[in-house]
């Protein structure tokens, strides 16, 4: 009898340990973040409701990625100007990332800013993270930029 509920016992140990595994989140792990990519902005991003912009390039974690998003400049006063974007990033795979730019756009257009990773869907569903963003002018109308840091997921 004593045997059996020892038995008893240690399987009901197993159990409860198993399902506390299970339970605790795994972690956020920081990781490097670097992209690079062009977009066309579609419209005028110093109206009220700014503009529309597309765009493509390569990031690490997110591989070949498309983007859409709005950007805005703030014309009240300047140069340089304030700017602000939300931009949503589709992985190669069809997750989703969700970052924030916030800076300021030289007379040339030069930008500079933080970016803000703010979540997204599948791996990047909890996603944070910040970093360095750039973007300058192309003689063709497109932008091109870099943004480096971190991501945690």
């Amino acid at each position: 009898m004593r045997e059996q509920r020892f038995r008893w016992f240690m399987k009901l140990t197993f159990c409860a340990v198993a399902l506390a595994a299970f339970a605790i989140p795994c972690a956020a792990a920081e990781h490097p973040f670097k992209l690079q990519g062009t977009t066309t902005v579609l419209g005028n991003p110093f109206s009220q409701a700014g503009a529309a912009m597309q765009g493509s390039g390569a990031a690490t974690h997110l591989g070949r990625w498309t983007n859409t998003g709005l950007i805005f400049f703030d014309g009240s006063s300047g140069p340089p100007f304030a700017a602000t974007a939300i931009v949503h990033f589709t992985a190669a795979n069809g997750d989703h990332l969700e970052i924030l730019l916030n800076g300021e756009v030289d007379a040339s257009f030069v930008t500079t800013a933080t970016y803000y990773i703010v979540g997204g869907t599948g791996r990047f569903a909890d996603a944070s993270g910040s970093g360095d963003f750039s973007a300058h002018p192309n003689l063709d109308g497109t932008l091109s930029y870099t943004a480096e840091g971190t991501i945690d997921y």
